[in-house]
């Protein structure tokens, strides 16, 4: 990173504009990503990607977890586990009385068991609390490699929806 006191003032004023805080207190999100390999001298590989990462609301616009998953590129399965955090930065606007969603921002670490590094993040968009579309990059520190993804993540752990709700409608008779 070239200039981090930028990077520094683009996370504090993402975190001043927003002044949301996630609703959810924890999540966990089952993600299908699939995307590249792109390093120097080598062709590109395809990667596809499976993780779970559950997170915990650390409070305000932040949450904190793990992800864990293996991935599959130039025909082998490898493993990789690793810190992750998630800032929300915009609330997507209401739909009649609903919620329809937010747009976070995550960063995270993870270890390969094939030696990768991988050090990035992504943007994300939670779909209702029950998808999340998201795009990621991350490079690699043990290879100069750069890993490009798209993914689709669907929440294990939803609010679930009152079935005994009692209604008591007017007669307008």
């Amino acid at each position: 990173m070239k200039n981090p006191l930028l990077f520094l003032w683009l996370i504090i004023l993402c975190y001043r504009v927003t002044g949301q805080d996630f609703t959810e207190k924890k999540v966990i999100p089952l993600e299908f990503s699939q995307g590249l390999i792109s390093a120097p001298g080598s062709p590109e590989l395809y990667v596809g990607q499976i993780t779970v990462s559950p997170q915990f609301r650390l409070g305000g616009p932040l949450r904190a977890g793990i992800t864990a998953g293996g991935f599959y590129t130039a025909r082998r399965l490898s493993g990789l586990a690793g810190p992750r955090i998630a800032l929300k930065v915009v609330q997507l606007p209401k739909l009649f009385t609903a919620e329809t969603g937010n747009l976070h921002v995550s960063a995270d670490y993870l270890f390969g068991t094939g030696g990768q590094q991988l050090l990035g993040g992504g943007i994300h968009a939670d779909i209702a609390e029950l998808l999340i579309l998201s795009l990621n990059y991350r490079r690699d520190l043990h290879t100069p490699a750069n890993w490009f993804q798209f993914g689709i993540a669907y929440h294990l752990s939803r609010a679930k929806i009152p079935t005994n709700i009692r209604s008591n409608p007017v007669d307008i008779r």
